[in-house]
């Protein structure tokens, strides 16, 4: 059988995407959209969009901005003045998708208000990023990834050993917003497709952070606050020089597991025949799994488990990853030069899309306001306009050097 692999015609192509977001969230959905072959237009102020200032700056870039926003065309508008506002909205309202990033009320303040767009364009999908949602008490709170994570409980189910609750050391939330995002848009243009009506989509990291919790919270529930591990052993253990990830569920799994470890008499105990059996005795399990790991090195048990069939994995750094030949030839990841950074820098790749090197003259990450000239002209402005709107401040434009 033959498999239709080939990325061609991407399932986007002719979609035009009007991203007004900043950060991560709104643009993770959007750069989900041009992996898939929508042209997106980044609009942003002329400092830029301030996600380029997360974490430490490389030139005009951070890691964040490197990544988001690859694939797009950067379009830098004051939206202070009247003339990017007008700009603007013929941008959104011409647009088959609207990505946002602004509190409530801040689209309609520039003259960019839903209503409008979508009394101009019926057919349009418009997704609101915010914190805590478009209404609601906590509507106008600033949110960050950090306070998402803490309010919406995630950091409860990370503590260290003195009980403390931890931050996910990854903008975890915002990531997760930007699929939910963009598979909400997706959802949003079949329904174009089907019954030629749009959609305003909410979508709030909030709402993103406890769906990514369901199960966690409906265990809480069911369980009355004390919801028991799922099975034993599984978690991360100490070996003689480093760490293993164990995951051993079945029963046969449990019984060959401890004939690997040495320890037969606990491989066939009737106490720790069933599941359930096992969670009741974890504590008693679980040092013993701890003793006898202590014996060998991770990788002295990594053959012995993998050849026992056990689900195992050492704890892997990101040098170990980067440096792993396997992951490139896989397709995980694509290593890059960048025009703007000292050296080639590793890009994961999307599952279902095409490659990174795939992007052709948007594989890097724009400048601010890039392509300013050439969107504007797209738009009908003449070129008297254009160098008008540029010498007026309205739009602002930076090119590469060559």
């Amino acid at each position: 059988m033959t498999l239709p692999m080939s990325p061609s015609p991407l399932p986007l192509a002719g979609i035009k995407v009007a991203d007004f977001s900043q950060g991560v969230a709104g643009p993770h959905a959007s750069f989900l959209l041009a992996n898939q072959g929508a042209e997106v237009i980044k609009i942003e102020p002329p400092e830029g969009d301030w996600g380029r200032n997360l974490g430490k700056r490389f030139g005009n870039f951070s890691a964040f901005s490197v990544y988001y926003n690859r694939g797009k065309r950067s379009l830098a508008l004051d939206l202070k003045q009247a003339k990017a506002r007008e700009i603007a909205f013929e941008m959104a309202a011409t647009a088959d998708v609207v990505v946002e990033s602004f509190r409530p009320g801040v689209m309609a303040r520039l003259g960019l208000d839903p209503a409008r767009l979508f009394e101009r364009n019926p057919k349009l999908v418009y997704l609101a990023v915010t914190g805590f949602g478009q209404n609601g008490p906590n509507a106008d709170l600033p949110a960050t990834d950090a306070i998402i994570q803490g309010y919406s409980g995630l950091m409860s189910l990370n503590k260290d050993a003195q009980g403390v609750p931890q931050r996910f050391p990854m903008i975890l939330i915002d990531v997760v917003s930007g699929i939910y995002g963009a598979q909400a848009i997706m959802a949003g243009l079949m329904r174009v497709f089907r019954f030629g009506k749009g959609q305003y989509i909410d979508c709030n990291l909030m709402q993103c952070a406890t769906a990514l919790q369901a199960p966690r919270m409906l265990e809480f529930h069911l369980e009355g606050g004390n919801p028991e591990i799922m099975y034993v052993p599984l978690g991360v253990y100490a070996t003689k020089d480093s760490f293993l990830s164990l995951s051993v569920n079945r029963d046969a799994h449990f019984a060959v597991f401890f004939e690997v470890l040495g320890r037969p008499d606990i491989a066939h105990d009737p106490r720790y025949a069933a599941r359930a059996d096992r969670v009741r005795h974890a504590d008693v399990i679980n040092a013993i799994v701890r003793e006898k790991l202590l014996e060998r090195t991770s990788e002295e048990w990594s053959v012995l488990l993998g050849q026992a069939g056990i689900l195992h994995s050492k704890i892997r750094s990101y040098s170990d990853i980067l440096g792993d030949p396997e992951i490139v030839k896989a397709g995980h990841l694509t290593w890059l030069d960048h025009p703007d950074l000292p050296s080639p820098v590793p890009i994961p790749n999307v599952p279902g899309a095409f490659p990174a090197e795939a992007f052709g003259s948007l594989t890097n990450c724009p400048e601010v306001g890039q392509h300013t000239e050439e969107v504007l002209a797209e738009q009908g402005l003449s070129r008297e306009d254009i160098q008008a709107a540029i010498a007026d401040g309205v739009a602002c434009t930076s090119r590469r050097q060559t």
